[in-house]
């Protein structure tokens, strides 16, 4: 159900750069800097574990536009989100040193 992007440039996003879930690569380390929705997204988020700040990494995307596998580094916790509330997520390449 999940596989690889193809058409996918293997580089990262320039240093600093804020993006959605949709935009990254798959298995380089983001940290969440925001999550633009309402309340109930954010409570939703935070009962799965995922909060602002912590590192997530793609781990694959469903075949024709279905939703997107997110691996929450620090809780170690895996989730599919459909794409609209993978676009309100916010990330930014994480350090090196980071976990």
């Amino acid at each position: 159900m999940f596989g690889h992007r193809k058409n996918q440039a293997e580089s990262l996003p320039v240093t600093g750069r804020v993006c959605s879930l949709l935009e990254i690569p798959q298995g380089h380390k983001f940290k969440i800097v925001e999550i633009k929705g309402g309340p109930g997204l954010h409570r939703r988020l935070l009962a799965l574990g995922f909060h602002r700040g912590d590192l997530v990494t793609l781990n694959g995307e469903a075949l024709l536009g279905g939703p997107v596998l997110v691996k929450n580094l620090n809780s170690d916790t895996r989730i599919a989100l459909g794409r609209g509330i993978a676009r309100k997520v916010l990330v930014e390449p994480a350090d090196e040193n980071e976990r």
